[in-house]
């Protein structure tokens, strides 16, 4: 999906896409220099047009399992679009993860990476899906989330008791990306 078309659906739709320009490459390599060929199973949250998506991919297991949520059904055209038989798009909510794990046999996940715009989202929700990524993740595995400010810090902390945060200035807009590992 170009930029511009990325920027109308962006401005249409600001609730479900939470920004108003893709993933550049540079924050992309920084969520996927966390994610390793060991990673079989991996979720990903508000994928967007795949930016992120297709960089995971390159990285993970090669027998692995993608599960991937998007909620905009433009961006999930998009999505559909990537041919890797690891990837599977879901045109769903995230807070149904569960749902989709029992039907594709994954039981836990080596890592997660969210772009989910919680800043928008009633907080009742956003404090149900950060649960389910913690309980669904594996002991000692990631959960990373990209974020435009630092505003929702406690939601991680309260969930994971300890976040690591990077700066990716030359995404635009510059954006945060904070690593939480599971440790209980």
């Amino acid at each position: 999906m170009s930029r511009f078309k990325f920027l109308l659906e962006a401005l249409k739709n600001f609730k479900e896409v939470g920004t108003v320009t893709r993933s550049g490459k540079a924050l992309c390599r920084k969520i996927t220099s966390f994610i390793t060929k060991e990673d079989k199973y991996v979720l990903e949250l508000g994928a967007g047009d795949g930016a992120i998506t297709v960089s995971i991919l390159k990285n993970m297991h090669p027998e692995g399992k993608l599960l991937c949520f998007e909620i905009n059904p433009n961006m999930v055209e998009v999505l559909l679009l990537i041919d890797d038989p690891r990837l599977i798009v879901i045109n769903d909510s995230a807070e149904k993860m569960e749902k989709y794990m029992r039907e594709h046999d994954i039981i836990s996940f080596d890592g997660i990476v969210s772009a989910i715009p919680y800043i928008v989202l009633p907080k009742e929700l956003a404090n149900k899906i950060i649960t389910l990524c913690k309980n669904n993740l594996k002991m000692n595995k990631f959960y990373l989330q990209v974020h435009y400010a630092k505003t929702k810090l406690s939601l991680y902390t309260k969930a994971f008791g300890n976040i690591e945060t990077f700066w990716v200035l030359l995404n635009v807009p510059p954006a945060y990306v904070f690593k939480c590992v599971k440790r209980d």
